[in-house]
């Protein structure tokens, strides 16, 4: 009897800590970053950032009609997805039914070696403000998240809020940095210094977090070497000397 007591209690402990890891460790990883949709519904606010705020959430986000329309979140780091919760808009024609949820490690649009795990699809029906959580086994590290509606008929795609709970990952092991001259990071989250670009690049794949580094051999020592994690369109133009490295495909 008491060799059953313990075993039962090795398993409840297995299964509660693995909960524990699963719904503790895991946080939001998709506030604040950036998305982008495949159009905009042109009577509306519903841009695509808006459905990663729940602050905007009585609009959130709307394409303009189509047969395949998308939304796309850009998680600006690599993380392991534990689940994505789609919520839907406030109106009774959601314009979310049947929608699919899938993670990608590249960008879609420029890459074509696109590892892709499939999440879930939204059903038939849905109602308003409605919420569909998915649970996402990619077994790699996932950079972006997008949600497709594909319909014979011209239609729209609404979305309420966007929740990715996950953590940090390590990153590909091979990464390839695009670069683009007289450009210059604004907003880094680490100024350090490196004897060369590739040597700051090693040091921006060290931080997970790290998307684009800036690097100028005629800079300070001390101060040559910028890494961020915010969009391209965050650098600074014309600022000589300086060259900023955007991850591109790996």
């Amino acid at each position: 009897m008491s060799c059953l007591v313990v075993l039962l209690c090795a398993v409840l402990y297995t299964s509660v800590t693995r909960l524990h890891d699963i719904y503790v460790h895991s946080k939001s990883v998709s506030n604040g970053e950036g998305a982008k949709q495949s159009s905009r519904y042109t009577h509306g606010s519903g841009v695509a950032s808006r459905a990663l705020h729940a602050v905007y959430s009585h609009t959130g986000s709307t394409t303009d009609r189509g047969k395949e329309v998308w939304w796309e979140v850009d998680l600006r780091g690599y993380f392991t997805i534990s689940n994505i919760t789609l919520t839907a808009g406030n109106k009774s024609n959601t314009f979310m039914e049947q929608a699919s949820v899938e993670v990608t490690d590249k960008d879609v649009s420029i890459c074509s070696d696109v590892q892709v795990a499939w999440c879930g699809t939204v059903a038939t029906r849905v109602a308003p403000r409605e919420k569909f959580t998915f649970t996402c086994n990619a077994t790699f590290p996932v950079r972006f998240v997008r949600v497709t509606r594909r319909s014979t008929n011209r239609t729209r795609l609404m979305i309420r809020l966007v929740d990715v709970q996950g953590e940090v990952a390590v990153k590909p092991h091979r990464s390839y940095y695009k670069p683009s001259w007289n450009k210059k990071v604004s907003m880094p989250f680490l100024t350090t210094s490196a004897t060369t670009a590739g040597a700051c690049g090693i040091v921006c794949h060290k931080h997970h977090s790290c998307i684009d580094f800036s690097y100028s051999a005629n800079a300070s020592t001390d101060e040559n070497c910028l890494l961020t994690d915010k969009a391209l369109h965050l650098h600074h133009v014309n600022a000589n000397s300086w060259t900023t490295y955007t991850i591109y495909c790996m």
